[in-house]
């Protein structure tokens, strides 16, 4: 249990870790390449500690969920390639002799890889939200079962769902996902707590709506017990 704590830890920091990369404009460029160097250290720790999935992997039964969550690792893979060689040819501060000058592309496709990470961090946390929640009834002691609570839960999570709605509008993230300008990235009146809150919202939504999602396929695919005739 400790460990998958620890995991669920790490998946949660790289989601906070993101989010202040992706706070630029509030931020100096040096605090954007110590977020940037934290976020590729933490991904280093979290192989680490799932080392023994990756050799596990080809003698699993493959459902919708363990199929969705390999996908989403294997994105997340190539986008943090993406993300070390970029962030190296455009860095600034840390290293500084390993850049390019000029690097305007470089700068663009290092800013794309980021959102994209972002929203693929979230669906792979949608994967193991049940987790989560069983991680979280454990650690407060919440084992039995509880209508109430899980349908207090369930507003909860569509109350977020809806406010990451909104959000996704308002700060164009589906037009950041495909490398358009938009102008909230200049709109320097928000505060920082807001835009954090923003992002952290729109995660929100789409680890709802891989959870649910699962959960839906999951229970479409389920059996259907025969009924003896009487």
């Amino acid at each position: 249990m400790n460990v998958i704590r620890v995991r669920l830890l790490l998946d949660f920091l790289a989601v906070a870790l993101v989010i202040a990369c992706l706070a630029y404009w509030w931020l100096d460029n040096l605090s954007h390449e110590l977020f940037g160097t934290a976020l590729l250290a933490l991904v280093i720790v979290h192989n680490v500690f799932n080392r023994r999935w990756y050799g596990s992997v080809g003698t699993r039964r493959m459902d919708a969920t363990r199929i969705v969550n390999l996908l989403t690792i294997l994105c997340l893979a190539s986008g943090m390639t993406v993300m070390l060689v970029t962030s190296s040819l455009v860095s600034r501060d840390l290293f500084p002799f390993t850049a390019l000058s000029g690097a305007f592309a470089v700068r663009e496709i290092h800013m794309f890889a980021g959102y994209w990470i972002l929203l693929i961090i979230a669906l792979h946390l949608g994967t193991r939200w049940g987790v989560v929640m069983n991680v979280s009834r454990a650690t407060f002691g919440l084992q039995q079962r509880n209508p109430a609570r899980a349908w207090a839960s369930r507003i909860i999570a569509l109350g977020i769902a809806g406010w990451g709605a909104k959000s996704f509008f308002e700060m164009a993230f589906g037009a950041k996902l495909m490398l358009n300008y938009t102008l909230d990235m200049w709109d320097f009146s928000e505060s920082t707590i807001g835009f954090f809150v923003n992002y952290g919202v729109i995660v929100g939504l789409f680890v709802a709506l891989t959870h649910y999602s699962l959960l839906a396929i999951q229970y479409i695919g389920r059996p259907v017990p025969h009924q003896e005739d009487a």
